[in-house]
């Protein structure tokens, strides 16, 4: 029988409205497979209503500094413990405590000193954690006038889901190392990776 429009047609407790509207489905009495992609409305998956997969990017965080030189920017180093890197830094809040954080930038900078290296950890200055030390090290026999271009690719596990400072810091073996290379600005990104 055909349902005039404002009435209601009733069966098995599934009530279906003249207004086009239905009730009495409860949660998970759809068969399997009856909702598919063309029947969500575009963008009505939003990631509140999804879970991440492992290895799966949950944020990225981006932020500049300048490689200038004026030297109020960056400190000449010369500590063999690890210190602060100028304004290498960005706070992120995690989602998850036991993401990977990974942390990419790019720097020009000299040490004066030909049988020295420079060494890079991550570090979480909230917290006072290393997050990966000796992560990476530059300008073992460098040329001690020039300024060779530096990445810096480091990571570590988030730690925990309240926000953070995210730290790049640095000690050298010997000699100084002076960041005064020219007045422009780099891009720097911290990934949150879901494991």
């Amino acid at each position: 029988a055909l349902v005039k429009h404002g009435q209601s047609f009733k069966t098995m407790a599934i009530t279906i409205n003249g207004s086009g509207t239905f009730t009495g489905v409860s949660v998970g009495g759809l068969p399997d497979g009856i909702v598919d992609t063309d029947t969500l409305a575009a963008g009505a998956a939003t990631q509140a209503k999804r879970t991440y997969a492992a290895g799966e990017v949950v944020q990225v965080v981006m932020g500049t500094f300048q490689n200038t030189y004026t030297g109020t920017t960056f400190a000449d180093i010369t500590s063999t413990s690890y210190v602060d890197y100028g304004p290498i830094f960005l706070n992120i809040t995690p989602k998850f405590a036991d993401s990977k954080l990974i942390f990419q930038t790019n720097v020009n900078a000299r040490l004066n000193s030909d049988n020295s290296l420079t060494n890079f950890e991550l570090y979480d200055s909230t917290n006072s954690t290393a997050l990966m030390s000796e992560g990476i090290s530059h300008h073992y026999y460098a040329p001690t006038n020039a300024y060779p271009s530096l990445t810096l690719y480091l990571f570590g596990t988030s730690g925990g889901t309240s926000t953070r400072k995210i730290q790049v810091r640095v000690k050298v073996s010997g000699g100084t190392l002076n960041t005064d290379y020219q007045n422009e600005p780099r891009l720097m990104t911290l990934t949150e990776v879901k494991q």
